[in-house]
């Protein structure tokens, strides 16, 4: 009786901790951002620890858009340099801008 409650007990906390693990937040995230001086699509790619951030956006100047240019930059993930992330269910929040994950 006592080996089978010490057994119960020990796969119930190994079932806890695997079901508890760190989430992935691997994916790709996209955001649509539009002010008064530019359009832009921001879309952040998540894989390991490496985070890549590609922005396509178009200047607006005297109520004309001009052709659209691109940037890029990466970062590893917690590095001082890097952009403080929250993560949240399906999504990521750098500064104000919302991202929303578009696949896994």
């Amino acid at each position: 009786m006592k080996k089978l409650m010490i057994g119960s007990i020990v796969s119930l906390t190994v079932g806890l901790f695997a079901g508890c693990g760190p989430k992935n937040h691997e994916g790709t995230y996209v955001a649509n951002v539009k002010s008064e001086y530019s359009v832009a699509e921001d879309t952040i790619v998540l894989k390991g620890n490496i985070i890549t951030n590609r922005v396509g956006y178009r200047r607006i100047l005297n109520g004309e858009f001009k052709p659209k240019e691109f940037s890029l930059k990466k970062w590893i993930l917690n590095a001082p340099d890097a952009p403080i992330i929250e993560f949240g269910e399906h999504q990521i929040t750098i500064g104000k801008t919302v991202y929303k994950q578009i696949d896994q």
